[in-house]
């Protein structure tokens, strides 16, 4: 895998959350799902926050654990469906979830694109698939809530620019879906 998951950081780098614990971690499949969303992952996983690729209804979702037992789902937009590689796409949705507590459901981010004239405009909705706004509108809201165990200083840039080169990944290459509860 990657070089920053068996090193030590470089003095001056920020240390990065652990990888998942699952035996998918060391299949080529997962490995390129990962690579394809270092862009998001890897400016969560500097902030301390472990990060998982699962796939869920009709895409890859990037998990993140949070301090407090609840998790961020980072996916794209489920409908319609896309023909966009894993990782670039028109938009991102997070969400804030809790297994334990469905009451807990609320939306940090969607620069989805909308497709119904009459919905309300969203201010996010310009930043489309950038992944930038994405992890900061994060940042803030964790930084609100307190769950952020190591935020990332203004001088420091964690960010990642997408992976494109390759072909998108099949589903039909994954085992069967996990269910989030």
């Amino acid at each position: 895998m990657a070089a920053d998951e068996t090193r030590a950081p470089e003095p001056g780098q920020v240390p990065l959350a652990p990888l998942p614990d699952h035996r998918n971690v060391h299949t080529s499949w997962w490995q390129e799902l990962w690579r394809r969303h270092a862009h998001v992952i890897t400016p969560l996983r500097a902030r301390g926050l472990q990060c998982d690729i699962e796939f869920g209804l009709s895409t890859y979702n990037v998990r993140v654990s949070l301090p407090d037992d609840s998790y961020l789902v980072i996916s794209p937009p489920h409908d319609p469906p896309s023909e966009r590689p894993p990782g670039d796409p028109e938009g991102w949705i997070a969400t804030r979830e809790h297994p334990d507590d469905q009451m807990l459901f609320e939306v940090i981010y969607d620069s989805a694109p909308s497709n119904d004239p009459s919905a309300p405009q969203r201010p996010e909705a310009r930043h489309g698939g950038s992944a930038q706004p994405l992890i900061e509108a994060i940042d803030h809201r964790l930084a609100q809530l307190g769950l952020l165990p190591h935020p990332v200083l203004p001088h420091e840039n964690s960010h990642v620019p997408p992976a494109r080169a390759l072909p998108p990944a099949s589903p039909k290459a994954a085992p069967p879906a996990r269910r989030t509860p």
